[in-house]
Order: C-alpha cells, then structure tokens, then sequence
C-alpha cells in the first residue's frame, strides 16, 4: 500500500537530481581536460589527476551516473533508487580512496582539501537515507 508522498518530497528529488547532475559535469569536464587546462593546476593535483588509474576513474563515474539515476528514481518515487543510491555511495568511497589514502593526497594538499570530499559523502548518506525512509514509508514503489 502507497501512502500519499509529502509535497516536499518533490522539491528534495529536484535538489538531489540538480546536485548529481553537478557531479556528471565535473566527471564530464575533469575526464576530458585538456593538456593545457591541466597544466593550470597546481603540480600535486597535475601529478593526482594525471596519474589517477582507471578504477578510480570508473568509481567516479558510477558515483556520478549512479547518484543521477538515483535522483530520476526517486523522481519517479521508484523503490530502485534506494539501490542505485547505495551504490553511488559505495563509489564515492572508493573514488576518494585514491587521491586521500593511495595517492597521499591527504599529505600533499593537506586535511583542508578533505572538506568538499567529505561533504560530498555527507550527502550521499543523506540520499541514500532519504531514499529508504521514502521506500520504508510506502512513498516509493
């Protein structure tokens, strides 16, 4: 049985799906930097992003395009998004697991570069919770 969705519950998807789309722009843009828009960078982000393996590449990708289809699920009040939410997450994790713990990012750009980081996996808990409240109250189906 489907109870009857807040009205809120639309304008959090529009935010949601708004940010996610934000994160396939920087996927898109950083994944297709050029020679010459890399060398803009200071040499420890050149030397991260130039070197960052495939893995890491492929877990930001599945961040970015998981946490969108996530976003248009819960859009739809589908009960698919609590998934794709999760693995959005999950790839988050693994993405920044590179450039903070394998890379040293952490040493070399300093605890400060950890808060964007962080406040992107603050609200990917805080997507994928709200996507199970709205399945475990019946908003989703």
């Amino acid at each position: 049985m489907q109870n009857t969705a807040p009205r809120w519950l639309l304008w959090v998807s529009i935010i949601l799906l708004l940010w996610n789309l934000m994160g396939v722009g920087a996927f898109v843009t950083q994944w297709m930097m050029s020679a010459d828009q890399l060398a803009t960078l200071p040499p420890e982000q050149q030397e991260m992003w130039a070197s960052m393996p495939r893995w890491a590449w492929a877990a930001y990708g599945i961040a970015v395009f998981g946490g969108t289809a996530g976003a248009v699920g819960l859009l739809m009040r589908k009960k698919w998004a609590v998934p794709l939410f999760l693995l959005s997450l999950i790839a988050v994790l693994v993405q920044f697991s590179y450039p903070f713990i394998l890379a040293g990012g952490l040493g070399t750009l300093g605890a400060a570069a950890l808060i964007f980081p962080a406040f992107i996996i603050l609200v990917g808990i805080l997507q994928w919770r709200f996507a199970v409240a709205g399945r475990n109250n019946n908003w989703l189906n």
